[in-house]
């Protein structure tokens, strides 16, 4: 029921302001309107049209809403248009100390009085208050009049650009990116159009930065053409601002596309010496904060924190909390690739949480890509679980997460004992790395090896290894690794010790140059393993022991039980029973503990392959 509210006085006072509320909306007409109003009023409660009802406000409401919309649509337009514009006027007026909460209705009210200039200004600012708070759909509203408002005007230029930049840039965190390309494409045809090659750049930088950005549209072709196009356009303008923006593009596109990391800092640290120079402020904190991973698989993990934290503080003082969750996303990779399992995992929850608020699921899938490997060296299936499994639902938004994450999963079912379904997410892992991403290719023959190892099936993994070519000295420390230990995991399971040990030494050597340390604790114990099958069993136990030492620093419980089972078997040979059945015995305390968060219908699958392996000694 809509409702008439008379605000101002008494009816039979012909000074006061007169106004009214429609729906919730405040109209004020002035006092010429008064006396005739009142005369209306009564003439419609009569005819049973309005009734008046109790409120400190003399309110009517109509007792149809068909009836308020006839009421409206008989009046002339023009009439209506003066209407609109006295409201308007008086609400500007009013709340001029206020317009965040009115400047929607100020929007309306002028774009139906038609006063095109101030429809664009309120409704700009309608739209940068609903994108405040991250309400997309709003925001998107809001924009979209306001761009209609600026192309009726003859001046429109920057106005016409920053409007289609922020409504793109709506879309892109609503996770509508076909909608932000169409955006972004309407955009560039309307900059030719009118010869605006400022408006032209702003349009293929954007559509550059969705193609060079893992998601549904990445496409490596078309980010390298669109930002070649972009920089000559820039450098002929002059415009150093676009071109700090086009080397960051090139920067996200290289260190996704191949994984060139010296070439993508290099156009990174070109881009940021550009912000700085010319104190753009948010430039400078995107090229920081996607430096950040990059300095940290290139033997710069100190730098990789230092820029992290920076880019963070930027975000935090610009309070762009979409960047900030990303920040942390980036952060939780970085301390999963040092080690540091409890710092990865909360700053992936912080990431989340973020994500969440401000309902970017592109956000969220990203903050649960990598997390569930920390989650399961910490002994935490079930939470690994529940990370991946949100994860692979978020793949349409996300869509590494469908090799990448996919293959973890993958991993850890065949761990926990659920074969089948271990093997059917590493082969779509595999499957859908080959058709999207190469770079994740290794990543994802990595699992399908170790899933069909825990399977017992060598002739399947060989056939896997012999899938890709794949060269274990130049393996990438970022997506490599995992093959690289699945190389060493087949070696030893086909008792080809020295291979396996040739291996373990690769990636041991890599790991320490570039000063990480997710992996070492694994491949110490490959490498353990290797020597114990070598009958060098001083050998085997001093390094063992070193694995065991990398795993309690780190708090890799998962790994660390896997240690000590091998150290069991080890003592064993060298026999040394005692010190066996205390190895064997703390392998079993951490494995009971890890059942402890292991889901109920996966807990006995996971017992029985995890005590097969600790040595029974008596």
């Amino acid at each position: 029921m809509r409702s008439v509210v008379w605000h101002g006085g008494e009816r039979d006072s012909a000074n006061c302001a007169t106004s009214l509320t429609t729906n919730g909306h405040t109209k004020f007409l002035g006092s010429n309107y008064n006396m005739n109003l009142t005369f209306r009023l009564d003439q419609l409660e009569s005819a049973h049209l309005v009734r008046r009802v109790a409120d400190p406000d003399l309110t009517y409401l109509f007792n149809h809403t068909l009836t308020q919309e006839r009421a409206y649509q008989s009046l002339l337009l023009r009439t209506r248009r003066e209407l609109h514009a006295h409201v308007a006027h008086a609400l500007e007026e009013s709340y001029a100390d206020r317009l965040d909460e009115y400047a929607a209705l100020l929007a309306h009210h002028y774009g139906e009085a038609g006063d095109e200039a101030k429809t664009l200004a309120y409704a700009t600012h309608a739209g940068d208050v609903a994108a405040r708070v991250y309400a997309n759909a709003e925001a998107i509203a809001f924009y979209t009049r306001a761009i209609q408002a600026a192309i009726a005007l003859p001046a429109r230029g920057p106005v016409l650009r920053d409007l289609y930049l922020k409504r793109g840039r709506v879309f892109e965190l609503n996770s509508q990116q076909q909608q932000a390309l169409a955006n972004y494409a309407e955009m560039e045809t309307l900059a030719c159009e009118w010869n605006d090659r400022a408006m032209e750049l702003a349009a293929l930088m954007a559509r550059a930065t969705i193609h060079s950005i893992p998601s549904a549209f990445f496409d490596i072709p078309q980010a390298q053409q669109l930002s070649d196009a972009g920089l000559v356009i820039a450098r002929e303008l002059g415009d150093e601002r676009a071109e700090a923006k086009i080397l960051w593009n090139l920067m996200l596109l290289r260190s996704r596309a191949d994984v060139r990391y010296r070439q993508a800092i290099e156009y990174g640290e070109r881009s940021l010496e550009i912000a700085r120079r010319l104190g753009l402020t948010e430039q400078i904190a995107y090229a920081l904060n996607d430096l950040s991973p990059l300095y940290a698989f290139a033997s710069e993990p100190d730098r990789a924190i230092q820029v992290g934290l920076e880019a963070r503080a930027l975000w935090r003082e610009m309070n762009n909390l979409p960047m900030l969750a990303d920040n942390f996303g980036y952060a939780a990779m970085n301390h999963l690739a040092r080690g540091e399992l409890e710092p990865a995992v909360n700053a992936s929850e912080e990431a989340s949480r973020i994500s969440r608020m401000i309902g970017n699921q592109w956000g969220e899938a990203f903050s649960l890509a990598w997390v569930g490997a920390g989650y399961v060296a910490l002994g935490r299936p079930d939470q690994a679980l529940a990370a991946m499994e949100s994860a692979l639902q978020l793949g349409a938004v996300f869509p590494p997460t469908l090799a990448v994450t996919r293959a973890n999963l993958a991993e850890l079912y065949a761990d926990l004992g659920a074969r089948e379904h271990a093997q059917d997410l590493a082969r779509q892992a595999l499957a859908y790395a080959e058709e999207k991403f190469q770079v994740f290719r290794p990543w994802a023959c990595g699992a399908l090896i170790h899933v069909y190892l825990t399977a017992g099936d060598i002739a399947q993994a060989e056939h896997a290894r012999r899938r890709i070519a794949f060269e274990l000295a130049e393996a990438n420390p970022r997506f490599g690794a995992g093959m690289q230990l699945a190389v060493a995991e087949l070696a030893l399971a086909k008792q080809e010790y020295a291979d396996a040990a040739s291996v373990c030494d690769l990636i041991l050597a890599n790991q320490r140059a570039l000063r990480l340390r997710q992996h070492l604790a694994t491949a110490l114990r490959f490498k353990g393993e290797a020597l114990s099958g070598l009958g060098q069993l001083d050998q085997a136990f001093a390094i063992l022991c070193e694995a065991r030492v990398e795993a309690e620093q780190t708090h890799a419980i998962w790994t660390l039980w896997q240690i000590l089972a091998a150290l069991s078997h080890v003592e064993l040979a060298r026999g040394n029973a005692a010190q066996a059945q205390e190895h064997s015995a703390a392998a079993r305390e951490m494995i009971a503990a890890i059942a402890a968060h292991t889901p109920p219908e996966l807990r006995d699958s996971f017992l029985a392959l995890a005590l097969a392996k600790v040595p029974a000694t008596i």
